[in-house]
């Protein structure tokens, strides 16, 4: 149970590029079928695709593996490096924490609003309510890696 855990952002990564994968093929295959309509697919791939997008956002927060210019940091060393990380800390859990906050006021407001999708009349909320999630795992992600937890491999 704890590697599944450990690694849920990445199964769920994997499986939405599955399904992103195969939706797509239908779509194009439906394309040059006149009689089969598959519209809907291209809706489902973005939807995925957000959710994707969200959930590795997290995950690579696991292994310090985020996209950034690290070659001035990688030179600190004792008490300076200490404060940098505390810095760093701070600056990205109020960044994710907005995230939550707006994320979630976002979400509230597209339950408020009844808001639905074009083609499959999905509620617009089960879209947005992947920011706040995003940021909720990302925090403890990183919380988790800062503090030297230790991770078990896929």
């Amino acid at each position: 149970m704890k590697k599944f855990l450990d690694n849920i952002e990445e199964y769920l990564c994997s499986i939405g590029l599955v399904l992103m994968t195969i939706f797509t093929f239908l779509g194009v295959i439906s394309r040059k079928l006149p009689q089969i309509n598959l519209s809907w697919t291209m809706e489902l791939v973005t939807t995925i695709f957000v959710w994707v997008c969200c959930l590795a956002a997290a995950a690579v927060f696991k292994h310090n593996a985020h996209m950034g210019f690290s070659y001035l940091t990688d030179k600190l060393k004792g008490v300076p490096k200490n404060i940098h990380r505390v810095i760093r800390i701070v600056i990205l859990v109020l960044n994710f924490l907005i995230w939550i906050v707006y994320g979630g006021r976002m979400v509230m407001g597209q339950v408020k609003s009844g808001l639905v999708t074009a083609v499959m009349s999905t509620p617009g909320w089960l879209i947005g309510i992947a920011i706040p999630v995003a940021g909720i795992l990302t925090c403890i992600r990183l919380l988790q890696y800062e503090f030297g937890y230790e991770f078990t491999k896929i």
